[in-house]
């Protein structure tokens, strides 16, 4: 089973933890990490969203207090650790893309174009729902909708500490079209006004910057 990580959280100097998160990259094969994503939010540009997927090789507890872990953190000086989501995905919904702009936006200075032309703007909360079947069901009832939105993705994570707390990420075409849709959502996704209570952050909105592939570990010598 594979299992996600996933931090908000502000660093000091987006270009410096760039550069450091590529050069720890060979640290979190003993995490058993498979690859990292990272966005940048669109108005603070030292506040990232980033998840981990994880190939499960101990407890999710033992996991969250590895050394590996926080020495990650300490490298790209994060003063204080956020809280960590991990869960497991249960539900991807990819919905029909919306042709891309004629002038692609210009790259921030110190990262890279992102990885797909179909990246769009990614909208994240983490939220209790209650029951998330309901949430499922609802969301799919209302694809037509949530589709003419301009969401074109819908993934939903389940938290494997607590059966009612989830990860959701949604993407979006525009800057524009997700500021509308946190502002006015349609009933099924009336959740994102729940975040930001509580231990959850905000819902974070940004753009992908780059998927890593994490080395594999060197094999033992005998």
């Amino acid at each position: 089973m594979s299992l996600v990580l996933a931090a908000d959280y502000r660093v000091p100097d987006f270009d410096r933890w760039w550069n450091r998160l590529r050069g720890d990259l060979p640290r979190l094969p003993g995490l058993g990490a498979h690859h990292v994503v990272v966005y940048r939010a669109i108005r603070d540009p030292n506040h990232v969203f980033v998840t981990i997927g994880v190939r499960e090789r101990e407890p999710v507890d033992a996991l969250l207090r590895s050394p590996l872990l926080f020495a990650w953190f300490d490298s790209a000086g994060v003063t204080e650790i956020p809280p960590l989501f991990a869960g497991q995905i249960v539900e991807k919904i990819d919905l029909p893309a919306a042709p891309p702009p004629a002038v692609p936006p210009a790259p921030v200075s110190g990262v890279p174009t992102p990885v797909s032309d179909r990246a769009g703007v990614v909208v994240a909360s983490i939220v209790s729902v209650g029951e998330i079947d309901q949430l499922r069901a609802s969301v799919h009832h209302a694809v037509a909708r949530i589709t003419a939105s301009g969401v074109r993705r819908f993934w939903i994570y389940r938290a494997l500490d607590d059966g009612a707390e989830v990860m959701i990420l949604q993407e979006l075409a525009t800057e524009r079209q997700a500021d509308q849709w946190i502002r006015h959502p349609d009933a099924s996704a009336r959740f994102m006004a729940e975040a930001g209570m509580g231990a959850h952050p905000p819902n974070f909105v940004g753009r992908l910057v780059e998927t890593l592939e994490v080395p594999a570990a060197p094999l033992a010598r005998d």
